[in-house]
């Protein structure tokens, strides 16, 4: 029997092993700003106090999820572990959700503990202000908690059972919890050391937050590998100097990413392989990853492995990976998401080579918490899932993101695919990225807005209008072009296409196409 499958059959002999070997690492496993660091030894102990403190709890038995309320905190990891020792469902719950929301997941996830994975000032205050008169427990976290004994056995748990619930990010209507059971996450687990091998790796990137499944690429390759994580306090994003500084400290290796804050990090030029000599890995996941991204990296760090990955959260973290070089660069279209990995069936739904991507094996997760009608239409079978992504196989047989399904609008009679007319545009020379979303007046579609990233002045916005008059028919040129505006990013470190209609309105440049 292989190690996988005993380890799918009994997830908590997987976990424990993880643990123990945390008992006698040497070094930090967590490093934060400030010279805050948390030792591989400190984490064993501190997390199997308070796992001991959760399976304590009169209630314990009932296995109710367990939120963590916080950010990047050393006290997150001691929270997460402990989670996982006492066999509740974890909710990471990023320190900025609106108390409001807070609340509401709370309520929709029957959360029977939350652990405040934070020291700032008035944290505890505010999520007891929040909570107040739900049937929960509201526990600090103490990383400098020790053992007086033995640390406790993790509880059994079957591969069935949810690991953790991520909800999503948007702002408005009820909060989609995403159930990923433990099964789920030992499979993901043993598709790491083919996906990245050790390679020199000295210390792995902590750039994602903790609420987003991304972050399981840092978290799971620093635990199974004893390596300390950097962690990037996204509050510091003005001073990436500084962060790359700790980086280049620690020998960092492995760069975990959405295209967006790479893009963030590029724009200050000590991003490279000088400063960063041990920065050899870049794993991409969450957007679609850019031409311009992939030379830029390849121009400043020579060598380097780009690796674009793709998946939704509802089938634990990625699904496909591929190696990007600069062959890739040469070719039209977009970069592909490579091949599916070890265990996972991908296929479009109508079987033609282009449609809605079907996703199927160990990696499907259970699916929707208490949502019954978005489980039967995105689930229609067990380890089935249906993404909503359009998908379809190049020449060499690797996948291709296309885009959404769901980015098609009706403009003047014509129906317009948004992710097309973004195709086109960031083929074109001198683009970096950009979003194309519709121009709405007095409730109706009428034509379309461009926001181009990057440092496209009001010349430059012309020429691209012009040169894509020259492509496309007219109602597939966007008539209002934007540039010069912050790139915000939302809760998973995406671009935050929400507040675009607030970039037109502080925009440096715009252009006005007339047809």
């Amino acid at each position: 029997m292989t190690a996988l499958v005993q380890e799918m059959a009994d997830p908590a002999a997987l976990l424990g092993r993880v643990h123990r070997r945390f008992a006698s690492a040497p070094g930090p496993a967590y490093r934060c700003a400030g010279g805050r660091d948390l030792d591989f030894g400190a984490l064993y102990q501190a997390s199997a106090v308070l796992a001991a403190r959760l399976m304590a709890e009169p209630d314990a038995a009932r296995r109710r999820p367990v939120v963590i309320w916080g950010h990047k905190d050393l006290r997150y990891p001691v929270a997460y572990w402990a989670c996982l020792l006492a066999g509740m469902a974890l909710v990471p719950v990023e320190r900025d959700t609106p108390a409001g929301r807070l609340r509401q997941i709370v309520e929709q996830c029957g959360a029977g503990d939350v652990l405040i994975a934070s020291d700032a000032d008035g944290d505890l205050a505010l999520v007891q202000a929040a909570l107040q008169g739900l049937p929960c427990r509201i526990h600090t976290v103490d990383p400098a908690a020790r053992l007086a004994g033995e640390a406790p056995t993790p509880a059994p748990r079957a591969p069935g059972d949810v690991a953790y619930i991520m909800f999503s990010s948007g702002t408005l209507g009820r909060p989609k919890g995403i159930q990923v059971t433990y099964g789920n996450l030992v499979d993901f687990i043993h598709w790491l050391p083919a996906l990245l091998p050790e390679d020199g790796l000295q210390a792995v990137s902590g750039n994602i937050r903790h609420c987003f499944d991304v972050s399981l690429f840092e978290l799971w390759v620093s635990w199974t590998r004893l390596h300390p994580l950097v962690a990037l306090d996204h509050a510091d994003f003005a001073h990436s100097t500084a962060y790359i500084t700790r980086l280049a400290e620690a020998g960092t290796g492995l760069w975990v990413s959405t295209p967006s804050i790479t893009r963030l990090m590029l724009k200050n030029p000590r991003f490279n392989g000088q400063m960063l000599p041990g920065l050899r890995v870049f794993l991409f996941c969450g957007e679609p990853l850019t031409r311009q991204i992939v030379a830029a990296l390849f121009e400043r760090f020579p060598g380097c492995r780009v690796v674009n990955t793709y998946g939704p959260t509802e089938c634990t973290v990625a699904v496909t990976a591929a190696d990007i070089t600069p062959d890739h660069l040469a070719r039209p279209g977009e970069l592909p998401i490579g091949a599916a990995r070890p265990g996972v069936q991908l296929r479009t739904s109508t079987g033609a080579p282009r449609g809605e991507l079907l996703i199927s094996g160990p990696c499907v997760a259970r699916g929707y918490l208490n949502q019954p009608e978005k489980q039967a239409h995105a689930f229609p079978a067990p380890d089935c899932y249906r993404s909503g992504d359009w998908a379809e196989q190049d020449a060499a047989g690797d996948w291709v993101f296309p885009g959404r399904m769901d980015r098609e609008v009706k403009i003047q009679g014509v129906r317009i695919d948004l992710n097309d007319v973004e195709a086109h545009i960031r083929s074109q020379p001198g683009v970096e990225d950009v979003v194309v979303e519709p121009y709405v007046l007095r409730g109706e579609p009428r034509a379309l807005n461009a926001y181009v990233i990057g440092d496209a002045d009001a010349g430059a916005l012309e020429r691209l209008a012009r040169d894509l008059a020259a492509e496309l028919p007219p109602y597939l040129v966007p008539r209002f072009w934007y540039a010069g505006f912050p790139a915000v990013l939302n809760a998973n470190s995406k671009l935050d296409r929400s507040q675009l209609s607030q970039a037109a309105d502080v925009a440096q440049h715009r252009h006005v196409h007339h047809v």
